[in-house]
């Protein structure tokens, strides 16, 4: 199950990448004013590719891939295992898996954000592609320049803490809680099947929120 996951993950982040990077330069830009700024979602891809290339859409994609695995394995075995540390609570089910996700999420966090730093770093950067340095410089670049802490290679952790709690709250606690309520025996397999699947769309609605304040937090300082 696990294997299935990260090659979904990694399949995901490979198709999804290029409106990452749009999203990101949306998210940082400093408004009209801003002699850099894209007009429109049609003339953000234009000057990407006719300035930076068609392997500009996908900078910074390589952290992302090398965090998939250790995050999928922290975000299910954590969440295991709160989830079994609530069972000696008197807590209703629906909320233990609520509040499992949320540590889990938080759990998550602290190891994905350095990753995060990195890419957002990386996506930031407008020069053509063959002039961006590494994934590994640019790690090395940051810890040199401004350490491993908030300022560093943590910067933005706060609300990277506040995404993927409020995020895999929101997975499992609805997901869960989903299928509960409705039971394979009473409802078809199709209905309770599109339901719970329904359970990533409204995560991510959620945590939206904290996207904004992660990039513009992780990509300052850089042009």
């Amino acid at each position: 199950m696990m294997s299935s996951l990260c090659l979904r993950g990694l399949v995901e982040i490979c198709l999804m990448h290029p409106l990452d990077v749009v999203k990101t330069r949306f998210q940082i830009q400093r408004g009209k004013t801003d002699p850099t700024s894209y007009k429109s979602l049609g003339d953000c891809f234009r000057t990407i590719f006719q300035r930076e290339g068609l392997f500009g859409f996908y900078k910074g994609i390589f952290p992302p891939v090398l965090a998939e695995t250790p995050k999928r394995a922290v975000k299910f075995f954590t969440f295991e295992q709160y989830k079994k540390l609530l069972g000696y609570a008197s807590l209703p089910p629906g909320l233990a898996f609520a509040v499992a996700g949320l540590g889990s999420g938080l759990t998550e966090a602290i190891v994905v954000n350095p990753f995060e730093v990195v890419k957002v770093s990386l996506q930031a950067n407008q020069n053509a592609f063959k002039e961006q340095p590494s994934s590994f410089v640019q790690a090395r670049q940051i810890i040199k320049t401004d350490g491993l802490g908030f300022q560093g290679l943590n910067k933005g952790l706060t609300a990277t803490l506040g995404r993927h709690g409020v995020f895999n709250m929101v997975y499992f606690g609805f997901y869960f809680n989903m299928k509960s309520i409705l039971p394979v025996n009473k409802i078809s397999g199709s209905v309770q099947r599109l339901a719970s699947q329904d359970h990533e769309a409204w995560s991510r609605w959620c945590s939206d929120a904290f996207d904004l304040r992660i990039r513009l937090c992780m990509a300052s300082g850089h042009s």
